[in-house]
């Protein structure tokens, strides 16, 4: 699947290049929360945003001069968190009351966004991006930690995900704002912030038969190159 996305990604940035064709790296930060239907609609209150890291490579492919093609390939991860409210065992660790327990996946994701730019005076171009991501689950952590003076690591493991039937193919939904200006003559930097909302709802919930799924945002920063 992970060669799937990158000959997917090749094939749209040589395959519709054109003379102003670029190739940018960047690195963003976010939070990642659950959303549910109805019936998980009890717990998922009492359930906290985690912290994410998103890495990747972009290309935009103009087709007009304000509408361009915005293929990517990144790595990101989703998860949620919850505090602990009376002592629990873990993993044979005993936690106390305070800890938070995070859950946390990987993706290899693969961005098919369209690019909207808002025509100024300015040398700094805003625009709009907006599209799907396909994407597939690698690998999912759990791990606890307690916060006194310093955060402590209580407990740490990896999640098989076939064993949960953890369904890893994942479709969202991507929307965001961002910003460029040029650094030389064929060097940009650009700043986005975008909002991910999962079409997917990877995991059924045991008992309450209720699947679940991830939101999130983040904000970055990225460096675009001109190939020609």
């Amino acid at each position: 699947m992970k060669l799937s996305l990158l000959a997917l990604f090749t094939f749209l940035l040589f395959g519709f290049a054109t003379a102003q064709t670029s190739i940018g790296v960047y690195g963003a930060f976010g939070q990642s929360n659950v959303r549910s239907g109805d019936a998980f609609d009890g717990a998922t209150d009492q359930l906290d945003r985690i912290g994410t890291a998103t890495f990747g490579v972009t290309a935009e492919i103009p087709v007009t001069a304000y509408f361009s093609l915005r293929p990517g390939l990144e790595y990101t991860s989703r998860g949620t968190a919850i505090g602990v409210s009376e002592g629990i065992n873990l993993g044979g660790i005993s936690l106390p009351v305070g800890a938070r327990v995070k859950t946390r996946f990987d993706y290899v994701e693969a961005p098919l966004l369209i690019q909207l730019q808002i025509p100024t005076q300015s040398s700094i171009q805003p625009y709009v991006i907006a599209g799907p991501s396909l994407g597939y689950a690698t690998s999912g952590r759990v791990a606890a930690a307690a916060k006194a003076v310093i955060e402590l690591d209580l407990y740490s493991s990896s999640i098989n995900l076939d064993a949960i039937r953890y369904d890893r193919f994942h479709v969202a939904a991507v929307g965001g704002v961002g910003a460029n200006a040029r650094l030389g003559e064929a060097t940009r930097l650009f700043v986005e912030a975008r909002y991910q909302h999962g079409l997917s709802q990877p995991y059924d919930v045991p008992v309450i038969q209720d699947k679940v799924g991830f939101q999130g945002w983040n904000v970055g920063a990225g460096v675009s190159f001109d190939l020609n």
